[in-house]
């Protein structure tokens, strides 16, 4: 876990793009064999509950939060229900995963304008081009 925290953030993004391509895969193989979407979310989650315990534990986290964090982290929380929720039924429906999870990940554009704002993050004339180009891909998917 050390050695994860110490990488780049690039390679650890690049990781992730690799892990939930895997997930979405294995989400499409159950839901093709009959899994209901909520099921699929609630053991997704029980098992990820269970990881993420193992892993504070391991790494001697403090469990305890701040009070002001609990809201924040219900918004999170339901966020993340309801998002997969509606992420897993398209996928369930979807011909090819790879559409829904392109359009899904196009929710970058929305974050890079969001933090823009929120965060007085950057955005220079080459990423804003590059968005541009992300929200022209995903209309073509989504284009009948």
């Amino acid at each position: 876990i050390k050695v994860i925290i110490k990488m780049n953030w690039f390679w650890l993004a690049f990781i992730s793009l690799l892990l939930f391509a895997g997930v979405t895969l294995v989400q499409k193989r159950l839901l093709n064999l009959g899994i209901h979407p909520v099921i699929f979310g609630l053991y997704l989650m029980a098992f990820a509950f269970i990881g993420f315990l193992a892993t504070a534990i391991i790494t001697k986290q403090k469990i305890m939060i701040p009070n002001a964090w609990i809201i924040l982290l219900i918004l999170a929380g339901l966020l993340a229900l309801f998002g997969n929720l509606a992420a897993t039924y398209s996928f369930k429906f979807a011909a090819n995963p790879g559409y829904t999870q392109a359009i899904i990940s196009a929710s970058g554009i929305a974050i890079l304008f969001a933090s823009v704002f929120l965060f007085k993050s950057e955005l220079t004339t080459i990423k804003l081009i590059g968005v541009l180009l992300t929200t022209i891909g995903v209309i073509l998917i989504g284009w009948k």
